[in-house]
């Protein structure tokens, strides 16, 4: 009888003998084999799987790593040690990007820059292989395969990224991948291959960040403490929820307090994605801004906000738009939270406007965020 360890290992096997003998057939049997697995034993089994497969990620050839790594990203959102996967996959990612951008070059080089680039999703054909031209293998096949596999290997990433000591390690002298470096990859892809937000965002979170907030209009400031937030949106319901459900602005804005649903799911709540029309909306109810009038915009990310003196200052507005947006996390995996320190009295606060411009117009905001700010 065959028993769930005994498949497993016997897939372990396979896979460890087509790594020994470089085989494609024996390594795309392998994966077969353990991704059929019933999702329990993968789950029961991912903590000694997942970092034995990420270890070999290297030595595979371009495409079938890629395709493992979204497996072994699975095994750690299962229950494998982000940690002991991290290195591995965030080294795939930036290969992966580096070589996608030089595959826009090559094409914008050989096509011009008015033929669109093909799909990142597609695979190349006989026919797109034979366009390319007799340098395919030797100028073309791995940029190629590097713009093809960027989806997968931002997938992995943001596995391993979504656990806080991942984040953290991407800071240390020995860190997995320098975090810089992946976000401006990103950001010179994007206008390339489209949207790399999830990676992006996974990037950028802060954790254990002090924020010290201003509210213009009553004169307190507010020291606070912020972890895992993907993006402004989420904050704005966070900082609602502390801020205008704690009492601590009655009567500040004409806005209802987001609910408790709202605040949970921007916080740790499991969310359903299979139903997206149900997930509850809210009411922005604050202008973010730098102390030095500019707006910060509810799409961008907790880490536009200034550092002065050592710690993120934001000030908070009224609203000059109202609208409405989904309360979720962007990141569902990751949880977010918004801790209230200390409350800052208009006396005690007053030092800390000192500087603190008034809003720029909107006309201006606007005319700024066109120009890419």
């Amino acid at each position: 009888m065959i028993t769930p360890d005994t498949a497993v290992r016997s897939a372990v096997e396979s896979f460890d003998a087509a790594i020994a003998q470089h085989s494609i057939s024996r390594l795309e049997a392998a994966y077969e084999s353990l991704a059929t697995l019933p999702e329990e034993t993968l789950a029961e089994h991912s903590r000694e799987l997942g970092p034995h497969l990420a270890a070999q990620l290297g030595g595979m050839p371009q495409w079938h790593a890629a395709v493992y790594s979204v497996f072994v990203g699975a095994l750690v959102e299962w229950n494998a040690d982000a940690v002991a996967c991290a290195r591995p996959l965030l080294a795939g990612l930036r290969a992966s990007m580096e070589q996608a951008l030089e595959f826009a070059r090559l094409w914008q080089e050989h096509y011009g820059e008015e033929e669109e680039l093909p799909d990142p999703s597609g695979m190349p054909s006989p026919e797109q292989q034979k366009a390319f031209g007799a340098d395919y293998a030797q100028v073309w096949h791995a940029p190629y395969f590097g713009w093809l596999s960027v989806e997968q290997w931002e997938r992995a990433a943001v596995a391993v990224l979504a656990d806080p000591r991942v984040r953290a390690s991407l800071t240390a002298p020995d860190a997995p991948a320098d975090r810089d470096a992946l976000v401006e990859l990103t950001r010179r892809l994007e206008p390339h291959i489209g949207d790399l937000q999830c990676a992006q965002r996974a990037l950028l979170l802060l954790d254990d960040e002090p924020l010290l907030v201003l509210d213009r209009a009553s004169g307190r400031a507010f020291r606070m403490r912020m972890s895992g937030i993907a993006d402004n949106y989420q904050l704005q319901t966070l900082l609602a929820g502390v801020l205008i459900g704690g009492g601590h602005l009655p009567g500040h804005l004409p806005a209802d307090v987001p609910s408790a649903e709202a605040v949970a799911l921007s916080t740790s709540a499991p969310i359903d994605m299979d139903r997206p029309g149900d997930l509850p909306r809210t009411m922005e109810c604050f202008n973010f801004a730098e102390p030095s009038g500019r707006w910060i915009w509810s799409a961008t990310t907790p880490d536009r906000i200034p550092v002065v003196d050592g710690v993120r200052r934001l000030v908070l507005d009224p609203p000059v738009f109202r609208h409405q947006y989904q309360a979720v996390r962007f990141l569902p995996r990751v949880p977010g939270s918004l801790t209230l320190e200390a409350v800052l009295e208009p006396a005690e606060a007053a030092p800390y406007f000192t500087g603190v411009r008034e809003l720029m117009s909107w006309q201006e905001a606007g005319r700024l965020a066109a120009d890419g700010y």
